[in-house]
């Protein structure tokens, strides 16, 4: 027989692994469940569930380091989405990422991740919509890259960028902000449409072109924010 303190011991080391065991088995009842849809064509499920993983957001969790290697994540074919916005992720920006092609959605904002960004980080997404990097402190050129044609919303405020801003003339564009930079030159006429807080602050007084007037909105930015930055 065992004492009250081994029987506690015991009933302590089961309990961890009946909790191991259910975490694991999550995965295999997405599979299961998986396994019991039919789609239009053949006894099996739908050909797109074949790419299970859309969306990765892993936010508010209070990350530290360096970012990692997104370069695993290529093995997600499916994958969409990929956030790590809201973490105390530090160092340069994250390697890997020109291996995701597919992704529409890129949150890295409110990090404190530094350095220049490789000019050529997101030449091939293609179907990029939204970018979000604001509130770190990355330096160097904006990257020029940046030439999604799906492009919906830009977030670039609160870093370090310096030179100018180049022509962002997506034509579904609704959010651009390089305000609070070190930017310098003309504002691209194509760009005028968007309010001077898009462009202004403490590190950006370099900058001149035609804007409109700064109008006094209730969080504007943010709004904006919400708007194109909900998945």
């Amino acid at each position: 027989m065992f004492s009250d303190g081994a029987s506690g011991l015991l009933l302590l080391v089961l309990a961890a692994f009946a909790a191991a065991a259910a975490a694991a088995s999550e995965g295999d009842v997405l599979l299961t469940f998986r396994a019991t849809l039919r789609g239009p064509v053949g006894d099996r499920p739908p050909a797109p569930l074949d790419q299970w993983v859309l969306g990765l957001r892993l936010e508010y969790l209070g990350l530290q380091g360096a970012a990692p290697d997104m370069a695993p994540l290529a093995a997600l074919l499916g994958l969409r989405v990929l956030s790590f916005a809201n973490n105390n992720l530090t160092g340069a920006f994250p390697a890997g990422l020109s291996v995701l092609p597919a992704l529409k959605t890129l949150y890295l904002s409110r990090n404190r991740l530094t350095g220049d960004i490789p000019d050529g980080a997101f030449a091939d997404m293609r179907g990029l919509k939204k970018l979000l990097l604001g509130d770190n402190a990355f330096t160097g050129p904006i990257p020029g890259s940046i030439t999604s044609p799906k492009l919906l919303g830009v977030q670039l405020a609160r870093n370090r960028f310096q030179g100018a801003i180049r022509n962002f003339d997506q034509k579904d564009l609704q959010l651009f902000n390089v305000s609070n930079n070190q930017l310098s030159g003309p504002i691209p006429e194509v760009l005028s449409r968007f309010d001077a807080a898009s462009f202004q602050g403490e590190f950006d007084r370099s900058l001149h072109g035609d804007v409109p007037a700064l109008q006094v909105i209730i969080s504007s930015e943010e709004l904006k924010v919400d708007e194109v930055g909900t998945v």
